[in-house]
């Protein structure tokens, strides 16, 4: 029972906790969700699937920002933004194939 009461207790502030971006001009923003919401993030990144406004909203400002501080020490904005600048770069540097 200790353990599970520890778990309970630290799922609950991993999902109180916000993540604060970091943008090149020096201003922060929070954002907040579920423990899951980034990694549904890179789900739907990934997948290519339909955002919803709040989506594509909170993809803009993570692609947007330089650096995330995330509960527990967390790296997935970083992984996230790795999946974003490498879709757009990909995209941009391929050269159609003649043959």
């Amino acid at each position: 029972m200790r353990v599970e009461k520890r778990i309970r207790a630290l799922e609950s502030r991993m999902i109180a906790a916000p993540i604060v971006l970091y943008f090149a001009d020096g201003s922060t923003r929070e954002i907040c969700g579920s423990a899951d919401s980034v990694l549904g993030l890179i789900r739907a990144a990934c997948r290519g699937q339909d955002l919803t406004p709040w989506q594509s909203e909170q993809l803009n400002l993570i692609r947007r920002s330089v650096y995330a501080l995330e509960p527990g020490g967390a790296h997935m904005v970083e992984l996230l933004q790795c999946l974003l600048h490498g879709q757009a770069e990909e995209q941009s540097s391929v050269a159609p194939v003649r043959c």
